[in-house]
């Protein structure tokens, strides 16, 4: 007899175990899902397409780029690429590799003029560095220029810095290792320096050159890693030529007129979610975890009354599980509401103590019936063995 219960409290535990270990090994397959496509999504830019700078037949404006972006120097778009993204300049070239737009640490980094250069792109050779994504994001498309077809068909672009506009014609796509100085140590260079130091420079590799382009006088060089090396570097040399569109200046406030603030460096931008409840920061991880538990105390319940018993269920039956049920539907109703799961994951917002105290009432309501069924049962068992007697 004591061996069979031991067994028994054996089989409980291992089972417990189990579970635990199944329900956290789903969690957290969930949650990598989850944070590789919210990685996938932030490398295309998704945030940040809102502030994309307004270009029409005589003027631009780059009021929310600025606004939204402090360390913003432009916004370059590849034509039929996914390289359309903002231009930011840190205080050296490692500030931005493992930092978004806005400064907060990311693993995608950022689009960046190198340190060195002119902010406003006056200077007459222009180096950006951006990640290579498999998924093709930031600069991961640079790799296909390699092939002939694609240099071909994708030949031109635009470039939105803050005082003026640009039209980019490729010029060639080269290959070479991160420490040529003939292009990552340099703020100038005209077309003759290009033609001896580039073009003829036993260690870079021209891939491709487009014959169309004889002459340039301001460069814009796009830079990333190639997979081959780790010291490996394909680099898309473009020429820049002014649209004669000036970039609108910001219109100074009138007196009494609020002043704008821009983001934070260091924190997201609002996202424009049009709900006036979101502060799309973004959902919050603790709410998830609530509302999940909240909507397990009901289950017992639910098998219960649809089990053999279900016959036999009296009101006093449903009365327990009523309360849970609403609850859950409370807690469900300000998750779907109020969280955009689409934004990064944050453990906590306005929202997380109400949904604590939704699952402390709902755990609150569950013991109740728990320990009234208990004392049901008891009494029955009594009064069976009363009859019995």
């Amino acid at each position: 007899m004591a061996f069979a219960s031991a067994l028994k409290i054996a089989n409980s535990i291992l089972s417990g175990v189990a579970t635990v270990t199944a329900v956290s090994v789903m969690a957290f397959s969930g949650y990598m899902l989850y944070e590789e496509n919210y990685i996938q999504n932030k490398a295309y830019g998704m945030q940040s397409i809102d502030y994309k700078p307004i270009v029409t037949e005589d003027s631009v404006s780059v009021d929310e780029l600025l606004a939204n972006i402090p360390d913003a120097r432009g916004w370059i778009t590849m034509d039929d690429t996914h390289i359309d993204y903002p231009v930011v300049q840190g205080p050296d070239d490692l500030y931005y590799v493992n930092r978004d737009e806005y400064g907060n640490p990311s693993l995608t980094g950022s689009i960046y003029l190198q340190a060195k250069n002119q902010p406003d792109f006056s200077d007459s050779y222009n180096l950006l560095y951006g990640h290579h994504m498999d998924n093709g994001a930031m600069f991961g498309d640079l790799t296909n220029f390699i092939d002939a077809e694609y240099f071909n068909s994708h030949l031109t672009g635009t470039l939105v810095t803050l005082k003026e506009a640009y039209d980019i014609d490729v010029v060639s796509l080269v290959r070479t290792d991160a420490y040529e100085k003939a292009l990552y140590d340099r703020t100038s260079l005209d077309w003759d320096g290009y033609e001896s130091e580039i073009l003829h420079n036993d260690n870079i590799e021209v891939i491709r050159t487009n014959p169309a382009i004889t002459s340039a006088e301001k460069f814009l060089v796009l830079s990333t890693c190639e997979g081959v090396s780790t010291d490996g570097r394909i680099l898309l040399i473009c020429r820049l030529v002014s649209t004669g569109k000036q970039v609108d200046p910001t219109p100074t406030p009138k007196p009494g007129d609020p002043t704008p603030s821009p983001t934070p460096k260091g924190t997201a931008p609002i996202v424009k979610t049009g709900d006036p409840h979101n502060d799309g920061m973004g959902w919050a991880l603790l709410n998830l975890c609530c509302l999940i538990l909240t909507v397990t105390t009901i289950l017992p319940y639910v098998l219960e009354l649809g089990g053999k018993n279900k016959k036999q269920a009296t009101i006093k039956n449903y009365i327990g599980p009523f309360a849970n049920v609403i609850l859950a539907i409370a807690a469900i109703f300000i998750f779907v509401t109020y969280e955009n799961m689409k934004l990064p994951m944050i453990m906590k917002d306005r929202y997380t103590p109400w949904m604590l105290i939704i699952l402390g009432v709902a755990l609150a309501s569950e013991e109740i019936c728990s320990r009234r069924k208990k004392k049901d049962k008891k009494d029955e068992t009594v009064e069976e063995e009363k009859a019995d007697v």
